[in-house]
């Protein structure tokens, strides 16, 4: 895993941590409707960035164990199932509502879906940050 994939789903995380942070706090509930929409607004768009980093990392990790042309045409549920089998991703599942969340959040409905599925998608990108560094530590080590 390259050290800039990791440092920029950190980034990206710490930014959608605060987004969900301030979604919570009692100014957040204090604030008129049209600024609450600006700020679910920035969760979702928070939200679809790391999203697509974690799936540039997941990438990037099956690359290291199958063709790169092979991983490149995977459609991103297939991806994600991939990611799952090899043990990247603990949740199919989750992960696969993600991707609709990720895919559909244009729409204001499903915007609050994904805002309220942020938290949760949160945690789910640490493990996998988590994951990845392990197993690219573990393949170090094997090379030395």
């Amino acid at each position: 895993m390259k050290k800039r994939n990791s440092d920029k789903l950190q980034h990206a995380m710490e930014s959608l941590e605060n987004a969900i942070g301030y979604s919570r706090s009692p100014e957040f509930q204090e604030l008129g409707i049209e600024f609450k929409n600006i700020l679910i607004s920035a969760v979702v768009q928070n939200f679809s960035l790391t999203f697509r980093v974690c799936c540039q990392m997941i990438t990037h990790q099956l690359t290291d164990r199958f063709d790169a042309a092979e991983i490149e045409n995977l459609t991103p549920k297939a991806l994600l199932g991939l990611a799952a089998q090899e043990g990247i991703i603990s949740n199919l599942n989750r992960w696969l509502e993600y991707l609709d969340c990720e895919h559909l959040s244009q729409s204001s409905s499903v915007a609050i879906r994904t805002f309220e599925k942020a938290s949760a998608f949160l945690t789910d990108a640490e493990e996998l940050l988590q994951t990845c560094r392990q197993r690219t530590n573990n393949e170090r080590r094997k090379v030395a």
